[in-house]
């Protein structure tokens, strides 16, 4: 201990105490709520309001010492062991109790019980945990995660259910690949797949969806929203707009980012014939900030993503503290302990995120590299916040020396290719008769198509829907993947 570190003052993970009181229960609620978080230090022997060392009496340090582990020991339900320790300042002794963050979670004072007697450390606070936060302390116990838990349907989910989600994932990953040969190397995902990552839980010879598969598909929870706003200056004072976004969280995600990319500058560059669009902030940044809320946010917390956009920033917040044992300068270094398996799983193999713990390092950099001011990362009421600082000199928008911004040219030959693509099929479908030109429509519009979707959109029986889709195969229109019920048709 240094009187550098004392002259900080408190924080999350340091608190002081003038001297060590006789009820132990002062002291004790910080005790929990470090074991319950990131763990930290308790310094008796040093005022907290001026920050005055006055140390503790030499002659009875030991025993002072010798109480406070037995009271530690004694009071906390599971045993929290402290390593206490003495320190000198100023040629003045004072005791340091170290507590780890603890492995089973969650622990409380024993005289009032799991419910009444939790505790979480809260902006240099010392609070009781709200019936959430405790929930999310029993997950982080039990090694378990919210996403990959049994959601507790009354009915299980259908094969085509599993499809159709499999089929969307894929369809996902693959045009979010950054080339071609990318591309060719997505596998196609089957049950197996989603049982594997959490997706979906057996009972029996019943396959029930976790609240993983709910958040991807109709997402009932009500909190899985994206709230986005636009502020005038950098307070929340004034709204110029908002907007709230839910349904599955993938086409939240896309609608937040997108959001944001509507309400930043942008200016435009011409390279040859073309003219390339580039935004004042690095869009990379803006979805991967997106994409890590999404990700990591605790599901068991009442609020909402919040998305912001300010004249001299974006900002992201994250309902939840940060998971188990993570401090801020973890998160810096790229450390990662996903609150929500499957959910990376899943995202990872999209391709709308890359390696755990690899974002925020991302970020930083990125903005170093572009001239761009540090994030900042902070815990702020139980939530974790980002902000991305925006220039303040705006003849500063699109001078990045490596236009990280894809250009509108790229964007354009691709839109020219897939509407040559539709313009074929559109030309070749006179060939075709109802049926097919039916089918052809639909997968035009969602990308592909099953057996069982043939019978609804032609109200006719699952042999003809294969006879149907055979001919066509056979005209060259249409291909088939995967194998037996979890194939699906999509345009050749």
């Amino acid at each position: 201990m240094t009187l550098e570190e004392i002259m900080a003052g408190e924080s999350e993970y340091l608190e002081f105490k003038q001297m060590v009181p006789e009820r132990s229960e002062t002291y004790m609620k910080t005790v929990v709520a470090f074991a319950n978080g990131s763990g930290g230090r308790i310094i008796f022997g040093v005022e907290n309001g001026t920050l005055k060392v006055s140390g503790i009496d030499q002659e009875n340090a030991f025993s002072l010492m010798d109480g406070i582990t037995s009271a530690i020991c004694d009071s906390c339900t599971p045993m929290i062991t402290p390593i206490v320790t003495l320190a000198s300042i100023e040629e003045k002794v004072v005791i340091v109790v170290n507590i780890m963050p603890g492995g089973q979670r969650p622990y409380y004072l024993t005289s009032k019980g799991k419910d009444k007697g939790t505790y979480i450390r809260v902006s240099g606070t010392t609070r009781p945990a709200d019936d959430f936060v405790l929930k999310e302390l029993e997950f982080e116990g039990a090694n378990r995660c919210f996403d990959q838990t049994y959601a507790a349907p009354e009915e299980g989910v259908t094969e085509n259910e599993i499809n159709l989600l499999c089929n969307r994932m894929y369809q996902y990953a693959v045009e979010h690949c950054k080339s071609k040969e990318a591309a060719e190397r997505i596998h196609c995902l089957t049950r197996q797949n989603l049982l594997s990552w959490g997706f979906l839980a057996k009972r029996g010879e019943v396959f029930y969806p976790t609240n993983a598969f709910l958040l991807m598909t109709h997402n009932p929870l009500p909190q899985a929203t994206i709230q986005c706003a636009v502020f005038k200056g950098a307070d929340r004072d004034v709204f110029i707009d908002r907007r709230e976004y839910d349904g599955d969280i993938v086409t939240q995600l896309d609608a937040a980012y997108e959001y944001v990319l509507r309400n930043i500058n942008m200016s435009s560059e011409i390279n040859g014939l073309y003219r390339t669009d580039v935004y004042e902030l690095p869009t990379d940044c803006i979805r991967e900030m997106i994409c890590n809320a999404v990700v990591h946010r605790s599901y068991l917390h009442p609020s909402s993503i919040q998305v912001a956009v300010y004249d001299d920033r974006v900002e992201v917040t994250s309902p939840g503290m940060l998971f188990g044992s993570l401090r801020l300068k973890d998160i810096r270094e790229g450390i990662s302990m996903p609150r929500n398996r499957a959910l990376v799983y899943a995202f990872t193999y999209m391709n709308i995120m890359e390696h755990w713990g690899s974002g925020i390092p991302r970020i930083v950099r990125r903005c170093k590299e572009l001239g761009l001011e540090e994030p900042e990362l902070t815990e702020i009421a139980g939530s974790f916040r980002i902000n991305l600082y925006r220039f303040s000199d705006k003849t500063r928008i699109g001078k990045s020396a490596d236009k990280e911004m894809e250009s509108t040219d790229k964007v354009r030959k691709s839109a020219d290719k897939e509407m040559e693509s539709t313009d074929k099929v559109r030309k070749s479908t006179d060939k075709l008769n109802d049926s097919h030109k039916k089918i052809v429509k639909y997968i035009e519009e969602k990308g592909t198509i099953t057996n069982k979707e043939v019978q609804e959109l032609l109200n006719v029986k699952d042999s003809r829907a294969l006879k149907i889709l055979k001919e066509l195969v056979e005209t060259g229109f249409v291909i088939k993947e995967g194998k037996l019920k979890g194939s699906y048709y999509k345009l050749k």
